[in-house]
């Protein structure tokens, strides 16, 4: 989330639901749709997770066996990029249209606010956080960056702040950007926990801008917080 506030993100380096008592939120649930990989992101298990889903979907779909490779590879970077910051979920959707993978992303992960000067974490309400997203006026051409801030509503998390639209994105440890349409959902955690919950969901195919942020409404509109009462039901 880029932001000129000083204020910013602070990935927590441990747990995010350690130590959660019985009310308390133990994690997060977000529903993709059934032809998208989903694979667990943890750095010593994560390759292999990637190839097992590929190799799967080739079963069920033979005309990709030449594109098995490419489909590894672009899932891979995508994992790379999943492994910044507390991503406690990640989805990718990998298809190969006229020979050239189409792709998209979409990540939760859960987060501090804290005072880039003082270091002090601050609070996370909604009020909060929609002061500090910038929106981006639109460019003369259709490429162009531009942000658009808003409150949405989400039907099993209430209400959150939403930044949708075209945005550069720094690749670590280098100095180039890329350009994708991007939509980022904070959604503050219930109660006086100073946790948010960040959900970022990308592509590059800047030509299906519109389409693109409708799915990614349509995916975020899932996101639920899981409770260990939750876990009892279903058990």
């Amino acid at each position: 989330m880029e932001t000129e506030d000083p204020l910013t993100e602070k990935p927590l380096t441990q747990d995010p639901f350690a130590g959660a008592a019985a009310g308390d939120v133990i994690g997060v649930n977000i529903q993709v749709p059934s032809t998208w990989y989903e694979f667990d992101v943890h750095p010593a298990t994560v390759n292999r997770s990637i190839r097992e889903a590929v190799a799967e979907r080739v079963k069920q779909r033979p005309e990709l066996a030449e594109h098995q490779a490419e489909l590894v590879g672009t899932l891979k970077r995508a994992a790379r990029e999943a492994r910044r910051g507390n991503v406690v979920y990640s989805g990718s959707m990998c298809e190969i249209v006229d020979g050239e993978p189409m792709v998209a992303s979409v990540t939760v992960s859960v987060t501090t606010a804290v005072h880039e000067t003082t270091g002090v974490t601050v609070p996370t309400g909604l009020d909060t956080l929609m002061g500090v997203l910038t929106p981006i006026a639109p460019g003369r051409r259709p490429t162009d960056p531009w942000r658009r801030v808003r409150v949405v509503a989400l039907p099993e998390a209430g209400d959150a702040a939403r930044t949708e639209g075209i945005e550069d994105i720094d690749i670590p440890d280098d100095n180039r950007s890329y350009r994708v349409v991007m939509m980022q959902t904070l959604v503050p955690f219930p109660g006086a926990d100073p946790k948010v919950a960040v959900i970022s969901a990308s592509t590059p195919q800047l030509s299906l801008l519109q389409p693109m942020l409708e799915l990614f409404d349509l995916i975020t509109s899932t996101f639920r917080f899981v409770y260990r009462a939750d876990l009892d039901t279903e058990s």
